[in-house]
């Protein structure tokens, strides 16, 4: 089986985990502090604004780092407050806004880059909206710039969990808003296991979150307020900045296939919005509605169809994403009851993710090449997201 995704690990992952354990030091060390700074540099080499002091803080998880950001914005997001979120997710950045006791106010997104539109969130702005959180989806860059533009005096945090090593305009995805998170995930393209990160070049907000992680704390058993246990350990930490050190190779790997791949199989691939770079933390497609066959009409048991295909091949295949609009947390909001989310339903309904990850051969890239060709030829030629 050629799968979905896979950590890219050597020798060096378990040696350096061996040597954290005979250390004795497991928790918020020097190599949490070490994994900070890795993930700073790289992102002012690769273009980070340094008018500012960058701040790079490691937390337990991408969840985690939208919850302290949230509970940070100039104005803490609480009950009665709006936060804006896309219809189409995972549902953390969702679930962080309703933890915080304020209403998540979904908006669809583009049928191209699978990105809030920044048309739709105009619509949904009114004097409760607190934020928006925008997600680079599965690694594309959101239109951070026309949501900054829209709204100037709104808390903009960029959820960044896919999109270490994306940039757009120059600038690296984490960067793009007024603080910015990523995720280590094992499905993500640099992997800690589980972790997260918080990014922001606001120094105050950055202190804040610094203790927030830590049980509130500013320095040792010096207290400034209630806080959860958000740190990552120095054994996450020891895997991420291994798998920093092989960032740039990984994203050229990712890039090589991922354009094999599409270039050979016409068919409606996320797209990305001019200036950008991405790094295909995830490949995958819509498909349309067939007009023929045994699931005329329905879209998604053509993908579930297309899916089991696949995988009875050996190309291990999967659905893209969750509309929260469908989850009951977000429905029973009536601010959600009252809009259509077309784009969202037909990304969520035809998505089909398949392999991508550097431990890929040319070989792996050529059978899901062939295997499309051989199941999917119906939707070839189409490269458009028909609603």
């Amino acid at each position: 089986m050629i799968r979905l995704t896979r950590p890219y690990f050597s020798d060096a992952e378990p040696a350096a985990l061996a040597e954290v354990l005979a250390s004795g030091m497991l928790i918020q060390g020097a190599r949490v502090a070490a994994f900070e700074t890795a993930v700073r540099d790289y992102l002012l080499g690769l273009g980070a604004p340094s008018e500012a002091p960058l701040r790079a803080l490691a937390v337990s998880s991408g969840t985690t780092a939208l919850e302290l950001c949230l509970a940070t914005t100039p104005r803490a997001v609480s009950a009665g407050d709006e936060v804006i979120v896309p219809a189409v997710t995972w549902p953390s950045p969702g679930n962080a806004v309703l933890l915080r006791n304020a209403d998540a106010v979904l908006v669809d997104v583009d049928p191209s880059t699978w990105n809030l539109s920044p048309a739709e969130v105009a619509r949904a702005l009114t004097p409760r909206t607190r934020a928006i959180i925008a997600v680079d989806q599965f690694g594309v860059p959101a239109e951070v710039p026309a949501l900054r533009a829209l709204a100037s005096d709104i808390d903009l945090i960029e959820d960044a969990a896919c999109a270490i090593g994306s940039t757009l305009h120059g600038v690296p995805c984490g960067v793009l808003g007024d603080v910015g998170t990523y995720s280590f995930h094992p499905r993500k393209v640099v992997t800690t296991g589980e972790g997260g990160m918080v990014l922001t070049h606001d120094a105050s907000r950055a202190d804040r979150i610094a203790a927030l992680r830590n049980h509130g704390q500013r320095s040792v058993g010096v207290f400034v307020g209630a806080g959860p246990n958000a740190r990552l350990s120095e054994l996450h930490a020891a895997l991420g900045v291994l798998q920093m050190a092989k960032l740039d190779e990984m994203l050229s790997r990712r890039r090589s296939l991922a354009g094999a791949i599409r270039d050979a199989v016409a068919l409606a691939w996320q797209g990305a919005p001019e200036g950008s770079t991405v790094n295909h933390q995830t490949l995958g497609f819509v498909l349309p509605t067939p007009a023929t066959g045994p699931h005329a009409g329905d879209r998604r048991a053509a993908r579930d169809a297309l899916v089991a295909a696949l995988r009875e091949s050996g190309v291990e295949a999967g659905i893209l994403s969750y509309a929260l609009h469908r989850l009951p947390q977000f429905a029973a909001l009536g601010v959600n009851n009252v809009r259509r989310f077309p784009v969202a339903d037909a990304v969520v309904d035809g998505g089909v993710a398949v392999p991508l990850h550097p431990g890929m051969s040319e070989e792996d890239a050529g059978v899901v090449i062939e295997q499309l060709k051989r199941n999917a030829g119906w939707a070839i030629g189409d490269r458009t997201v028909r609603l």
